[in-house]
């Protein structure tokens, strides 16, 4: 019995866990490198990779990274320097995908799209909720170094995030929940001064009223 009971707990906290947390989809041309300052492992033969991450808004740190097989049979890999987007308010249980935007069709585009890649961060409904390019002078990963081009702390996997690249675009889709709450708080003021003002008119004398309305015809004019 303890242990039919035990059972149920766990597979409910699982259950309870997974609406918890959102789903954000990557593509192999994206590498994921750290979320929140956190270094992330990832293997090194990747296909698109599915990760959960907790709701709200969070900072991923990812690169763009290719490989290209040419006809003389050589290869080249070409990663750029990180790219940090920092997303609008993710909401518990729903999906995301991050994608490239303008993404190169050939190597001769992928050599130029390094140095400064855009990575767009989508809905479920494929609506683009916040772009971010990256720096164009970030620093490139060395052979032997920080995989991650970047300093970390090894004791805390700790991921610096560049501070040089260009500002993020949010999308309208993105600010208007924001936006929505601004209103209503706005909407509320207005009409909780409504109703002061009709209760102050009703406490009035015909006198204060009178002197009230004069006052209005002044300021008209």
């Amino acid at each position: 019995m303890d242990l039919r009971i035990t059972a149920a707990v766990v597979a409910l906290l699982s259950s309870t866990s997974a609406f918890s947390a959102v789903t954000l989809t990557v593509p192999e041309e994206i590498k994921i490198i750290a979320v929140n300052d956190q270094e992330v492992r990832s293997g090194l033969l990747r296909s698109d990779q599915t990760y959960k991450l907790d709701a709200g808004t969070n900072a991923i740190s990812v690169r763009y990274t290719e490989f290209f097989q040419h006809n003389d049979n050589s290869h080249d890999i070409l990663k750029s320097g990180v790219v940090t987007v920092k997303t609008p308010e993710l909401k518990d249980g729903e999906a995301y995908k991050l994608a490239l935007i303008n993404a190169p069709k050939n190597f001769d585009e992928a050599k130029k799209y390094k140095d400064q890649p855009i990575i767009g961060l989508y809905d479920a409904k494929n609506q683009l909720l916040v772009q971010q390019a990256g720096a164009k002078d970030a620093a490139k990963p060395l052979l032997g170094q920080s995989v991650l081009g970047k300093s970390v702390d090894l004791t805390t996997n700790k991921v610096v995030t560049p501070t040089n690249q260009p500002a993020a675009v949010y999308t309208q889709t993105a600010s208007t929940p924001n936006v929505a709450t601004a209103n209503v708080r706005e909407n509320a003021s207005v009409g909780q001064l409504d109703q002061q003002l009709i209760q102050l008119w009703k406490q009035a004398s015909k006198a204060e009223r009178q002197k009230f309305m004069n006052w209005l015809g002044e300021q008209a004019n």
